[in-house]
């Protein structure tokens, strides 16, 4: 290299012959690192798509699993129980969902009638029936919503001329879900046994938080899709969910019902394991509670079906 620059003459050197020696030399001396770049990005590509198939393929192998052992203790319980709650660990619901979701709005724009309709009423059935709990978990919530969202604005930025109709309608349904969900969650807090709430007392306090900033749980949701999102999409989303406002005196009125109601659940639990703790813990509908609260397979189950039984029927009715 400093034999070639050697012998440039620089008083009658142009710039564009230093750039062509310079491109020159920098491809001679690079080219053997730039290869070995090429070739590990090559088997990259190859890494990834095996790890994706065999990912597939192993989500695919434990369902079989747990089908096959449901089915030898269908008749037992107790054990279908045990196992609910081990499947529920096993198994990434999540990625089901954004299949799911994604699946149902290609639908929907498939039918191309009512579409904004179709979409709040079929995201409405999936998002209730994956928050579908007795045990909300705060955490939980905000996956499912940033999956949901994230999945719409995959497909909205898809189909350009479609994007504010995928995006209207998914917060629509994402708004009448989590309205229903938290009086549902009320409901069961009316009636829940005293051993149920001792399981769970840190989880309601958890809960208890979010509820009372119901306003701004949205907001945090699209700022957590920004980081990986165009601007112009997180721009048109966060639009939209003013108009629709998430914020609505009903949401924040029954949140706030919800609220109170769990503080004077919550003041009656006590911290500390008691031996009379030990007994609760232990007793027959404090073990279902775990089954609830947890809901295993039972939940992810009639997600599934449900959601996908009432998109159909959503849609069927277009």
């Amino acid at each position: 290299m400093q034999r070639r620059y050697s012998g440039l003459n620089p008083t009658v050197l142009t710039l564009q012959e230093l750039r062509e020696v310079t491109v020159n030399t920098l491809k001679e001396t690079t080219l053997s690192l730039h290869n070995e770049l090429e070739d590990l990005m090559v088997q990259k590509e190859q890494i990834e798509r095996h790890i994706a198939r065999k990912s597939d393929e192993l989500q695919q192998l434990k369902y079989r699993f747990f089908d096959v052992l449901e089915k030898m203790f269908s008749e037992d319980d107790a054990m279908l129980e045990k196992l609910h709650q081990i499947k529920i660990q096993s198994v990434d619901l999540l990625d089901i969902l954004e299949e799911m979701v994604e699946s149902a709005i290609i639908t929907t724009l498939e039918r191309a009638s009512d579409i904004e309709e179709t979409l709040h009423e079929i995201i409405k059935e999936i998002t209730f029936e994956t928050l579908n709990a007795n045990v909300l978990n705060a955490i939980r919530i905000r996956r499912i919503l940033a999956s949901i969202l994230q999945t719409a604005l995959n497909l909205a930025e898809a189909t350009p001329n479609q994007a504010d109709t995928i995006l209207r309608g998914t917060l629509l349904g994402i708004r009448s879900a989590l309205y229903k969900s938290i009086e549902k969650f009320h409901q069961y807090l009316l009636y829940v046994p005293e051993e149920v709430k001792a399981l769970y007392r840190d989880e309601y306090k958890t809960i208890e938080n979010e509820l009372d900033h119901i306003d701004t749980l949205f907001t945090q949701v699209i700022h957590s899709l920004s980081h990986r999102n165009a601007p112009a999409i997180i721009a048109k989303l966060e639009s939209m969910s003013q108009d629709i406002r998430f914020d609505t005196e009903e949401i924040k009125h029954l949140s706030k019902e919800t609220v109170e109601l769990l503080r004077t659940r919550l003041s009656k639990l006590k911290r500390g394991v008691t031996e009379q703790g030990n007994k609760l813990l232990q007793s027959k509908s404090a073990q279902e509670a775990k089954a609830m609260g947890v809901r295993a397979w039972s939940v992810a189950k009639s997600a599934m079906n449900g959601a996908i039984k009432g998109a159909k029927e959503a849609m069927d009715k277009k």
